[in-house]
């Protein structure tokens, strides 16, 4: 909804979308950086976690729609994406504990749950917005945020129970280390001698970090945030049926729908096929298929017809890599716990990725939509090279359990 509600945003406090680039770029990177400390947090639930994110959400939102200046509204944005920060690394390991020998699918079924969301909001959003404004549109989506608090805080099943388990265990190793030297040795469930010393979770993670597949994931993330479904796209995609086209609410509205449609179905059929054939290159066919849809969308003006196709596959490609590369990172993760490792990969690939917002931010205001597309196109070549050339991954990795 914020998305559709931009341009009118800035039309009203005659603001340019270099501006907006500066504060989602902060929003961005504050939220990055703070999702890091998902695995210091192991103590609290999931359910606690994201059921109170969406109800600060729902006050800011609020807050949002009162707001007299871009000053206000740029700082309730921000304070609203550093509210948000549990939703991908608690959520994303949440799934994948349940599910360890199916991550694409499952990580696939979390966006599209949210892409599900984008779905339904554009439409209605659209008319909201043509017959009682942006400010009274944005009111009525703070009672979705509520409901979804209230279902979760209530309703939400509790953490697997390997992540209690691993809790109280790392704890234990921490309090003492005892001599083990004449125990005969015997495997643990996850095919370490028993008396082996245990490494520390922070050591783990830093090691699995180093390696190739995780680097080379990283990397990826960082580039093609510049293409980005959740963010760049949900941002730009709207401004430039608005501003660049000059369409009406209602017919952005329809238009980013389409968007939606194919990010729905999108990250299921791809997370499925990661699954059974690789994610290497599944995502790289992602890759360079939204690359080719991105400079699309900007190229064949305003014919409805020609522009809801391509808009279509910018949905279905664009919004595809996120969880197939989330899964494709989450399998080098090897006896790490897993919102330690979706802190550590959110933390660094969003927060540098989400410096992409402000640049194009820049781009739209000085050069144009269209040398904004490209760069979003270009991004996603270059993350696609990086998949195909360095993530090499194993084949006895790719169902193993996340520790």
């Amino acid at each position: 909804m914020l998305g559709i509600a931009y341009p009118f945003v800035l039309a009203d406090f005659h603001q340019s979308y270099a501006a907006l680039g500066v504060i989602l770029g902060i929003a961005g990177v504050s939220s990055g950086l703070l999702q890091g400390i998902a695995g210091l947090v192991r103590k609290l639930s999931a359910r606690l976690l994201l059921g109170s994110q969406n109800l600060v959400l729902a006050l800011l939102v609020l807050v949002s729609a009162a707001s007299p200046s871009l000053v206000l509204f740029g700082a309730a944005r921000v304070l609203g994406s550093l509210s948000s920060w549990p939703q991908h690394p608690v959520g994303s390991a949440y799934v994948t504990e349940y599910f360890p020998k199916n991550r694409g699918k499952v990580l696939s079924y979390l966006t599209t749950g949210g892409n599900v969301g984008t779905l339904v909001a554009p439409l209605i959003g659209g008319v909201l917005i043509a017959t009682v404004g942006w400010r009274w549109a944005l009111s009525v989506f703070a009672i979705p945020l509520v409901t979804s608090a209230l279902w979760t805080l209530t309703s939400l099943a509790g953490d697997h129970p390997t992540h209690a388990a691993r809790v109280s265990a790392q704890q234990a190793v921490q309090a003492s280390v005892p001599d083990q030297a004449d125990a005969p040795p015997s495997l643990s469930a996850h095919g370490r001698e028993e008396n082996e010393p245990a490494v520390p979770a922070s050591r783990r993670l830093g090691q699995a970090l180093r390696s190739r597949e995780a680097i080379a994931v990283l990397a990826a993330g960082m580039i093609s945030g510049a293409g980005r479904g959740l963010g760049v796209l949900t941002t730009y995609v709207p401004a430039y049926l608005r501003t660049g086209l000059h369409m009406s609410p209602i017919e952005v509205g329809i238009l980013v729908t389409v968007v939606s449609i194919g990010a729905v179905g999108g990250p299921l059929v791809g997370g499925r096929l990661s699954d059974r054939i690789g994610r290497r290159p599944v995502l790289f066919s992602v890759y360079f298929c939204g690359a080719f849809a991105l400079v699309g969308f900007v190229f064949v003006g305003a014919n409805a017809v020609a522009l809801g196709a391509v808009a279509l596959l910018v949905g279905v490609f664009a919004y595809s890599e996120q969880p197939i590369r989330q899964a494709l990172f989450s399998d080098a993760m090897h006896g790490v716990p897993a919102r330690a490792a979706f802190g550590a990969y959110f933390a660094i690939s969003q927060s540098v990725g989400a410096l992409w917002i402000t640049l194009l931010g820049f781009l739209v205001t000085f050069v144009s939509f269209r040398a904004a597309f490209a760069t979003m196109a270009v991004s996603f070549i270059l993350a696609g090279s990086i998949i195909a050339i360095f993530a090499r991954q194993r084949p006895n990795r790719a169902r193993a359990v996340l520790a």
